[in-house]
């Protein structure tokens, strides 16, 4: 019998080849994403780390063809989908890829689902939309999918509109509708931002659950570090629309090797030091208008020498022999090690 194939060696679900994504406003071409590369295979999470405006919801909506053009565009690379390049889809073809082989769950439920429909005919919807069901057996799949996600009594709340609803039930009920045609790829774009404490930790474990119910992928795009740590299997860390740092979750947190990547730990509360001052990363963002010449990072870096202003360090491998591949974009591996 022929052994299974581990994770590692299964062909990629999703794979972004140097992605750029531009977009012209009245201070220049703002390259919001700019040569993003990185894959995902069915099963796994790969969490999207980094600072707000680094590009990672604008990747995120790349991927579905929902960048506003104008003023954005996709201006190169290729995104791959089951092999597929979805740069290349033209609208109607990406139609039938939205909500059914891949859906989104946005970071703000109110502001995403209708507020003048219910939630099981938004639901709804999409069953008929991709499945081409009738109103009856569309509108049981919604009560199916609102029971699935833990929302109580779903043959009532099917009949009510968003805002009768808590933020936590709205995002159950975005959850529902991403998973209510068994998508292969599940995009999370902050899923548990304005939520407490409870309820994020409930709706991560509501898609833990779904995940290995149903093999899918899962792109898990957030700020929160703890929340990469307890739900991701490999990180992609983005400064300035830029890959700096990919690994796995836990060769990341044990030995983070960017300047960038220290500092966002550094920055994190630690226990066994309560009351200790928290250390900051000076500066912010560059404009994506504007990026610094080399290294992006290098205004803000405490190791940054002439040479980075110069060149702009390539993403490789870092890791040694025998070790899991852990790239890294930075000139100064060595000095970075002793910060």
């Amino acid at each position: 019998m022929q052994a299974k194939s581990t994770p590692s060696e299964q062909p990629a679900l999703l794979e972004l080849d140097g992605l750029q994504v531009h977009f012209q406003t009245e201070d220049g071409t703002s390259r919001a994403v700019d040569g993003v590369s990185y894959r995902l295979r069915a099963g796994e999470t790969l969490g999207i780390v980094g600072e707000s405006g680094c590009g990672k919801s604008v990747t995120a909506l790349s991927i579905l063809q929902l960048v506003p053009d104008p003023p954005g565009r996709i201006v190169g690379g290729r995104i791959l989908f089951e092999g597929q390049d979805l740069v290349r889809f033209s609208e109607a073809q990406m139609r039938k890829v939205r909500g059914n082989d891949i859906a989104m769950i946005f970071q703000e439920p109110m502001t995403a689902l209708n507020p003048v429909f219910t939630v099981g005919d938004q639901i709804a919807e999409t069953v008929r939309l991709h499945r081409g069901v009738g109103k009856a057996e569309a509108r049981q799949r919604a009560i199916e999918m609102l029971t699935k996600v833990g929302i109580p009594s779903p043959e009532q709340r099917v009949d009510e509109y968003p805002h009768q609803l808590s933020g936590g039930m709205r995002q159950r009920v975005m959850i529902a509708m991403a998973m209510s045609c068994d998508p292969k790829l599940l995009i999370a774009d902050e899923p548990t931002t304005a939520l407490d404490v409870t309820i994020q930790a409930q709706v991560l474990d509501l898609i833990r659950g779904l995940q290995a119910e149903s093999g899918l992928g899962v792109l898990l795009i957030t700020h929160d570090l703890g929340v990469v740590a307890e739900n991701a299997n490999h990180v992609a860390v983005m400064y300035a629309g830029k890959v700096v740092e990919y690994a796995p979750v836990a060769e990341l947190f044990a030995r983070p090797r960017h300047p960038y990547t220290i500092g966002l730990f550094r920055s994190l509360p630690d226990l066994a030091a309560p009351g200790e001052r928290l250390q900051t990363i000076p500066g912010i963002v560059p404009a994506a208008h504007a990026f610094p010449s080399g290294c992006r990072f290098r205004t803000r870096c405490p190791i940054a020498v002439d040479h980075c202003a110069a060149v702009e360090p390539p993403l490789v491998d870092s890791a040694g022999p025998g070790l899991p591949e852990h790239t890294v974009a930075c000139h100064r591996l060595e000095e970075a090690a002793k910060l």
